[in-house]
């Protein structure tokens, strides 16, 4: 499939050629490249993008845009990544809104994100 081919709504097969700290680089069957940036990949915070997308490996993304012959993308929908750090990310945002909570609630999101980066180490 060439660029004029590719449309946005599209859901293609790529191979991830390189993981960044802010996302995911990809190539096509016909060596055209794209970005999945990291905000694509899951609807939490992710600490590390290594344990949710590794290198070489093919995955089904939905083309969002096509901008100077390069593909933006998301994962498909059936294949984002849940693992169990984003199960239990989301655990902390149970909570009522405002100042007092936040303040709670800050050294806990604190602790955790240390031991989740300790852990992916």
């Amino acid at each position: 499939m060439s660029y004029k081919e590719i449309q946005p709504g599209d859901i293609i097969k790529v191979k991830i050629t390189a993981v960044k700290p802010y996302g995911a680089f990809f190539e096509t069957r016909d060596r055209q490249v794209g970005l999945i940036h990291i905000s694509e990949i899951t609807n939490c915070f992710i600490f590390d993008i290594g344990s949710y997308i590794k290198q070489d490996e093919v995955l089904e993304v939905k083309v969002l845009s096509i901008k100077d012959n390069k593909i933006n993308a998301t994962l498909n929908f059936n294949h984002k990544k849940t693992t169990k750090k984003e199960i239990n990310s989301l655990d902390t945002l149970n909570f009522e809104y405002g100042f007092d909570t936040l303040k709670q609630n800050m050294k806990l999101w604190q602790k955790k994100a240390l031991l989740e980066m300790r852990n992916s180490k």
